[in-house]
């Protein structure tokens, strides 16, 4: 597992660009990112797919010319215009069938910590790329959408209380966990409907609910986070985990999600967690960091 970046230690940050409308906002976003975090190195990377269709433009280019050249031209042009952060950086061209093989070999040359990608699967995606740069990539992804605000001030992590919910508590803090910051976990619970018949209903809540304290508090102790961390627990009742992550996110003003790519019940790292995968492929305009 690659180290990731503690308090008052510098990072690696890769930003994963398309040639499309969102590079600009990625870079206006890496450029309030730098001045949050200590960004040692920043690469800025497009992967060009060498395929038929980049050998035809090839053989109608006019001689001397490459098409690697003029993409390059074209996102100097776009860093030029958005990327105003005072961190190191460079531009880097790959060409490679295989774009997230492209990404990863990136990752593991140059010890990045985390990737930034755009999340617009309402206008072109599927999040299929998505799910394969966090199965194959050693650092964490965050995913930002186009309309998200340069502010890192309410974090909202989802947790199961597992270890691997920890780690997201534990890249978070050290992310995020500036003076003036506030993180808050949630759980999400539910009481199956079937049960209702048969049991006092307000008595298996308020049961329930003490249930979820005592377990956060051990939950805590046991991984030494914070005593500010806010915890709160939420019915699903008729809707999904994710549906109620996405609710308590917007009805809470959070600027960033942060989760786990591996959920508790999960044996291997080829799969991620059911409620991140959904949150993967599910409509977000609020950035989400997958913690590896």
């Amino acid at each position: 597992m690659m180290k990731q970046p503690g308090k008052g230690k510098s990072l690696n940050l890769l930003i994963a660009l398309d040639l499309t409308e969102m590079d600009a906002r990625l870079l206006r976003y890496a450029s309030f990112l730098c001045t949050k975090w200590d960004i040692r190195n920043l690469v800025l990377a497009h992967n060009i797919k060498k395929s038929a269709l980049y050998s035809l433009y090839e053989e109608l280019l006019r001689e001397g010319i490459e098409v690697a050249d003029i993409v390059r031209q074209d996102l100097r042009r776009t860093i030029a215009e958005n990327f105003k952060g005072h961190c190191p950086h460079e531009l880097i061209i790959t060409t490679n069938n295989n774009t997230e093989s492209a990404l990863t070999e990136l990752v593991e040359k140059h010890n990045i910590n985390l990737v930034l990608t755009g999340n617009k699967r309402e206008i072109q995606g599927t999040g299929i790329m998505t799910q394969k740069l966090i199965r194959m990539m050693p650092a964490s992804l965050l995913l930002v959408p186009e309309e998200t605000t340069d502010l890192l001030e309410r974090i909202l992590v989802p947790t199961d209380f597992s270890p691997e919910s920890a780690r997201s508590f534990e890249v978070a803090l050290r992310l995020c966990g500036q003076e003036g910051s506030h993180i808050e976990a949630l759980h999400v619970y539910g009481i199956p409907q079937f049960f209702f018949p048969y049991v006092d209903l307000d008595a298996a809540v308020d049961k329930t609910k003490l249930h979820l304290q005592e377990r956060f508090t051990q939950f805590r102790r046991k991984y030494q986070l914070p005593a500010d961390i806010l915890f709160k627990y939420q019915d699903k009742e008729e809707t999904s985990t994710v549906e109620t992550i996405v609710q308590e996110a917007v009805a809470g003003n959070f600027d960033l999600i942060a989760v786990s790519a591996k959920g508790a019940n999960n044996l291997t790292t080829l799969f991620i967690g059911s409620t991140t995968n959904d949150l993967l492929i599910r409509p977000i305009r609020k950035p989400l960091l997958v913690v590896k």
